[in-house]
């Protein structure tokens, strides 16, 4: 639909531009100028480099940094000013267009918008046939990162029922890869409120006390932030150096060390950092830092007054006992890059790449499994040395999953959904190697799977 919509789109700016030719003709005939604005009011903020045309002229303009637009020679008359901007097509809506009237040697004025987030939610809303005049929409993200959450349930709680006095669920929706999510057909008479889940976290609920359209953006902490700290120090004479730069490649986090060469760094999200250090005379380093919970303490970043090769800082923090462990070299068992190439036209889902790993003492089972609201979901079970209980068939001693470094909420309904042409690799650590690096998290080992 968003396709045929440019399409069409497109294809008015070059009628336009073809009738314009025509209309051109006659050099002679009184032209004027428009002058305006185009506005995007889903972000708040003026649209730049939307394009802007007069219908029937060859006017076309392009806005500014600030939005602005300036249309010179257009011919007397009254004309219907439009513009086309590629997020149109992302958010699925046509652009506002203004029918202005322009007089020989005169300045006119035209307004456009993209429409507002609560006009685009009743109009995707309005083809749904429920009754209800309540609508809910918005977009779920990481607390910490602000980093979309693809996949979240969002659920929307009615009246309450029952001994307990539970609210029942009215409606409920998946957020897509955007994390946005929208709830139709709603009634805000049955005492509304709205929460949204991502693994086994959740967020408090938001009463909603109004009918009519609302944009409700919603926020998960889905992980805690991490410190990081340490000491710049000269490779000879291992002495502390003082304002040495130090600084996370790719944020905004950037520190010049105190007397004694120490930095540090607060509300850092965990995973995998790049640390880049300059200090004037020496060469400049750049290392590796994987944190994964907690915090990282008492880092060693030494500089050389020449570029020499040095082995790149790999560290995991730990708050029990403030230690730093480097990570051991271990046997890779897993599926290199090339491997997963090589089998990846005989992949139907992430389980099967699993399988043909053939890493010894892992299993891999698909079986239902309760989710967080305790509702049987399929899901995807990966163990290692360890078999589920003769007991209860359905428990899991689920391996801690990461990807990209990062750990992976309820790992299980993840893996099951997760495409295996996303994989560039994968690795399996052992339990005994993996609670060295990882704690508890680790005691069932740990499967890291990097993106491509």
């Amino acid at each position: 639909m968003i396709e045929h919509r440019l399409h069409a789109l497109a294809a008015v700016v070059i009628a336009s531009m073809q009738t314009g030719l025509l209309a051109a003709q006659d050099a002679n005939a009184p032209t004027g100028t428009i002058l305006g604005m185009v506005y995007d009011s889903t972000t708040s903020s003026p649209l730049v480099e939307a394009r802007v045309a007069v219908m029937g002229t060859s006017a076309i303009a392009n806005t500014t940094g600030n939005g602005e637009f300036r249309l010179d020679g257009v011919p007397e008359g009254e004309h219907t000013v439009m513009f086309f901007h590629p997020r149109l097509g992302t958010l699925g809506v046509a652009g506002s267009t203004q029918q202005v009237v322009v007089r020989g040697e005169s300045v006119s004025e035209a307004y456009l918008a993209i429409p507002s987030r609560e006009t685009i939610l009743t109009a995707w809303c309005s083809a749904e046939t429920s009754l209800g005049d309540t609508s809910i929409g918005g977009i779920v993200t990481d607390a910490l990162t602000s980093v979309p959450l693809p996949g979240a349930r969002v659920v929307a709680l009615g009246d309450r029922v029952g001994v307990m006095q539970r609210r029942q669920v009215v409606a409920e929706a998946r957020t897509e890869n955007s994390g946005e999510f929208m709830l139709c057909g709603l009634d805000a008479a049955a005492d509304l409120s709205v929460t949204a889940t991502f693994g086994t976290n959740a967020t408090l609920p938001r009463e909603i006390v109004r009918s009519g359209p609302h944009v409700l953006d919603l926020t998960i902490h889905i992980s805690d932030p991490v410190t990081i700290n340490g000491t710049v120090m000269d490779w000879a004479t291992r002495e502390p150096l003082a304002g040495a730069q130090v600084r996370l490649v790719g944020t905004n986090h950037d520190m010049l060390t105190d007397a004694e060469g120490r930095f540090g760094f607060a509300g850092i999200p965990p995973g995998k950092q790049t640390i880049q250090t300059d200090n004037l005379g020496y060469a400049t380093r750049v290392d590796s830092l994987t944190v994964f919970s907690n915090e990282a303490l008492g880092l060693e970043i030494l500089l050389a007054t020449e570029a020499i090769v040095l082995e790149p800082l790999v560290v995991t923090g730990r708050r029990r006992d403030r230690r730093i462990l480097t990570t051991p070299g271990t046997r890779f068992s897993g599926l290199t890059e090339a491997q997963v190439d090589s089998i990846l036209p005989r992949l139907f889902d992430f389980a099967s790449l699993v399988r043909a790993a053939r890493v010894p003492g892992v299993s891999v089972a698909e079986t239902y499994m309760a989710n967080g609201f305790g509702d049987p979901q399929m899901g995807v079970c990966i163990e290692m040395l360890r078999g589920r209980s003769g007991s209860n068939p359905n428990a899991c001693n689920m391996v801690e999953v990461r990807i990209n470094d990062g750990p992976v909420p309820d790992p299980s309904f993840f893996l099951h959904e997760l495409n295996p042409q996303d994989i560039r690799s994968i690795q399996f650590i052992t339990p005994l190697e993996a609670g060295l690096l990882y704690g508890d998290r680790g005691r069932n080992g740990v499967l890291l799977i990097y993106t491509r």
